[in-house]
């Protein structure tokens, strides 16, 4: 379990983990177990530092919105914004699968990634400055955001077949059925929003976020499968920044 845990906070996180860890079987279904905690831990700092920022005296809305983004990004390492940058540049060159992940396997960033990006931070700014201004970014939600979405990307990746049979996500995931961590995944999500309504002393998005991840969950596989014929790790990418982006907008709704 803590070598699990370990392995998580060096692949998922941009936290120095140097240490040699082995990967097996039980390893890497812990590692994809417990990143939650990891999303949960990058939520707590993040909000630690935007707290800290906004104090007396302190930032506005906007830069305090600012803060989180760039806090929720370097904290991850940017893995899953150039994810994102990827899809967009392979999904919006509209060429067959084959050529699509031939794309999504080149660590340039072009035309189409690069407003792909920028209309994802656009938007997170946009939204949590909102947020922000409403008084209705409490810390719970904070934290649960990045844990639920990276509850639901081990969901997706134990019912998503891989586009690839070469990568680093091809060496963890066939090392075990995807029933060992989606089931446990499944059950952190449920946990994360009961550990968020009672934090927050309100039901309403800890519930109607849960749902939606799981509707997520389904509606990119499903959508990843027709355009790129499964999953990547680019595409695990780009599915948390979604996901990500998705709560944020529920909670502005939710207010």
């Amino acid at each position: 379990m803590i070598r699990g845990l370990l392995l998580a906070v060096q692949f998922f996180s941009a936290v120095p983990v140097r240490k040699n860890l082995p990967v097996g079987r039980k390893e890497s279904i812990w590692m994809f177990t417990l990143n939650p905690v990891v999303g949960a831990f990058i939520g707590a700092v993040s909000w630690s530092a935007t707290a800290l920022a906004a104090g007396p005296g302190g930032t506005g809305p906007f830069l305090t919105a600012f803060i989180l983004v760039l806090m929720l990004a370097v904290l991850s390492g940017g893995l899953h914004l150039d994810g994102w940058a990827d899809m967009g540049d392979a999904y919006f060159s509209y060429r067959d699968q084959n050529k699509r992940l031939e794309i999504l396997g080149d660590p340039r960033i072009g035309a189409f990634g690069t407003m792909a990006l920028l209309f994802l931070l656009l938007g997170k700014l946009a939204i949590l400055t909102e947020l922000i201004g409403r008084g209705g970014l409490m810390p719970a939600f904070i934290v649960f955001v990045p844990f639920a979405t990276r509850a639901g990307l081990s969901i997706y990746l134990s019912v998503s077949p891989l586009a690839k049979r070469s990568g680093v996500l091809v060496f963890f995931i066939e090392k075990m059925e995807g029933f060992r961590i989606g089931i446990p995944a499944a059950a952190m999500l449920a946990l994360g929003g009961a550990a968020a309504a009672a934090w927050s002393e309100s039901l309403l998005f800890p519930a109607v976020g849960t749902a939606a991840v799981l509707v997520a969950v389904l509606l990119f596989k499903n959508w990843t499968v027709r355009n790129f014929g499964g999953a990547t790790g680019d595409l695990a990418g780009a599915f948390v920044e979604g996901c990500e982006l998705l709560l944020w907008t529920i909670l502005l709704f939710c207010m």
